[in-house]
């Protein structure tokens, strides 16, 4: 895993597992999943009952599930454990946004096997965090404002695809680390972070980092901020597919993320909490009693993916 990407895994993964640990350990109100709503008859062939709308007759069903994520849908149904999972996913009620009710969702039986598995979660990163996700009628998805996001750059001739994502994306936020010894300075030290094989050495190692280099962190937060939303993922810098719950929060949450990732308390918090048990209440409010000012904008990231990215995020450890 690169540098660059090796800290956001680590420390939203732990992050989002936290806050989602209470609801997936929830007993279902049900033990039908769907049973709100009629039977689906297959992928995207849902029907509302009780006048009630469902997932797979509604606008977002259908362009999910016959148009943005198609071929995912037909190998999602190729496999039986896949295809009652669609069926249960088009029975489920509308949630507030359009897309399917979470709750349903969540309700719908496991999909065994490795096929099924790989095939569900296919359709889950194509429908949450992929074309799906633009899809008229499952909740607009704004662009992010923050200025990190909205840099004038030209095209690039570079051969290297990480080099070329900067240069053509972030060339702003490169530049004025480039220009600032310090955060050159951090740059090098968090580098030297993940050249240690212990991955659990990192987040201690990154955050005397960004404490050592303080002068730096401002312009080396603004630089990562817009990587991290363009270039990380393996077709830019990333040598591995990016986490499907990290991708999703890119989406739905860039201005919350890198809200906390321009303070420097609230990068530190995150680094406290990536080595807390997910059930570690003690070891997580110990974090928040040492960064009280950074709980605000680090509990808004954590809303925001969960109230968008519940189902992406549910298999992360």
């Amino acid at each position: 895993m690169s540098w660059v990407t090796r800290p956001v895994l680590a420390a939203l993964s732990v992050a989002i597992a936290a806050a989602l640990s209470p609801a997936c350990d929830g007993d279902s109100s049900s033990g039908d999943p769907g049973a709100a709503a009629s039977t689906g008859s297959g992928a995207g062939g849902g029907s509302g009952g009780g006048g009630d709308a469902t997932y797979g007759a509604s606008a977002c069903g259908t362009c999910v599930e016959q148009t943005a994520c198609l071929s995912q849908v037909n190998a999602c149904a190729a496999d039986p454990g896949c295809a009652a999972y669609l069926d249960c996913l088009d029975a489920c009620p509308l949630g507030p946004s359009g897309d399917a009710d979470i709750a349903c969702e969540q309700a719908c039986p496991p999909v065994t096997g490795s096929l099924g598995q790989s095939a569900k979660q296919a359709f889950i990163d194509c429908r949450l965090a992929g074309p799906g996700a633009a899809c008229a009628g499952c909740g607009q998805i704004p662009a992010p404002t923050d200025p990190d996001f909205n840099q004038t750059c030209s095209p690039s001739a570079d051969p290297n695809t990480c080099y070329k994502c900067e240069d053509e994306r972030c060339c702003e936020t490169y530049q004025a680390c480039k220009d600032d010894q310090d955060c050159q300075d951090l740059v090098t030290c968090v580098k030297a972070c993940a050249e240690d094989p212990d991955d659990a050495a990192f987040s201690p190692c990154e955050s005397a980092c960004y404490q050592a280099h303080a002068a730096g962190y401002a312009a080396y937060s603004h630089r990562m901020a817009c990587m991290q939303y363009f270039c990380f993922d393996d077709d830019a810098c990333g040598n591995e597919p990016l986490d499907p719950c990290v991708k999703c929060q890119n989406l739905h949450c860039a201005d919350e993320m890198a809200a906390c990732q321009h303070e420097i308390e609230c990068a530190l918090l995150d680094n406290c909490k990536v080595p807390c048990d997910v059930a570690d209440q003690a070891c997580l409010m110990e974090c928040d009693a040492m960064f009280p000012d950074a709980v605000a904008p680090h509990e808004a990231g954590l809303d925001c993916a969960l109230a968008h990215c519940e189902i992406a995020c549910a298999g992360t450890d």
